[in-house]
């Protein structure tokens, strides 16, 4: 598995097979990979300073490092329910302009820290829609909306992203928000946990074809079974792209293992990317390094070694 990190630009169409070490044990073969050490984990190897500096290209984040707070900021916008954003966003963003509604988001979560995909990591999902053109694309863990917002402003034209949202507060959010950003004729949220519609979300993609794209961001330890669930519906075929969050941080080991290239399901590449929010409210916080997974099916593989 390939680790590919913000420097530099390659086509990520293509991918290393070096199969790398699952996380906390030793690496069997890094012989390919551009580091100083060869017994390293997936953690360190992405955590290092010795990373391999190939990888997607990025342009300055929306909100810039050196952001200061303004205090009457709180007293001006509240955020006790997931509603209370909206009023915000519809205040300081322009309606049918996902940009500034994803800008006012990232500016909402300095003040207010909040489960989203971030800035860097949109823009690397961003690239990852235009470059392989999904028709038919599906997201489990949608929350607020905002990943929706960066896949779907970037969808080629008469392209659908269905979406499953587990809390019905933030399904309505993302739906508001969606609506806002002028994307609501191409978007499409359903309530309810990811294995559970996973029926109705093929019935949406359409029988007999698969989805061209899978993000998920939802429950880490559900990433594996609800693949597993897509596969068995036919929404995963040949080509296609699984991208799934916070692999590394805060981690779903069992995932990577299924998808590691030596295991002849998929062909894997780690995008490297900061966590994307820091949890100052936590004694001793570290900010933390983790990785977008960019996995394409290739068949149903015998498992490697």
């Amino acid at each position: 598995m390939a680790i590919l990190s913000s420097a530099g630009r390659a086509p990520v169409a293509r991918h290393a097979s070096t199969t790398i070490a699952r996380t906390g044990e030793s690496s069997r073969d890094l012989a390919q990979e551009p580091r100083r050490g060869v017994a390293v984990s997936r953690r360190a190897a992405l955590l290092g300073s010795s990373a391999a500096v190939v990888g997607l290209g990025r342009t300055k984040p929306a909100v810039a490092d050196d952001f200061v707070k303004d205090p009457s900021f709180f007293a001006e916008w509240s955020y006790s329910q997931p509603a209370d954003i909206i009023p915000y966003i519809k205040a300081t963003a322009n309606e049918g302009d996902p940009a500034s509604v994803l800008t006012a988001m990232d500016t909402f979560g300095r003040y207010y820290p909040m489960y989203k995909l971030g800035d860097e990591k949109g823009r690397i999902l961003a690239e990852l829609v235009k470059e392989r053109r999904p028709r038919r694309s599906v997201e489990i863990g949608t929350f607020l909306g905002y990943s929706a917002i960066w896949t779907a402003s970037n969808l080629p034209p008469g392209a659908t992203l269905t979406c499953v949202e587990f809390e019905p507060r933030h399904a309505a959010v993302a739906r508001e928000l969606v609506r806002f950003a002028g994307l609501a004729d191409s978007v499409e949220i359903l309530e309810g946990a990811g294995s559970e519609r996973v029926p109705d979300v093929k019935r949406r993609v359409g029988d007999g074809v698969a989805a061209d794209m899978i993000f998920l961001d939802h429950c880490k330890e559900c990433y594996l079974p609800d693949l597993k669930l897509m596969e068995g519906a036919g929404l995963v075929g040949e080509g296609t792209v699984v991208v799934a969050d916070n692999v590394i941080y805060p981690g779903a080991p069992d995932f990577l293992d299924y998808v590691d290239t030596s295991r002849g399901r998929y062909e894997t590449t780690l995008l490297e990317a900061a966590f994307e929010y820091d949890q100052v409210w936590k004694k001793d916080w570290v900010p933390q390094r983790d990785a977008l997974s960019y996995s394409v099916y290739v068949g149903r593989g015998d498992g490697g070694t």
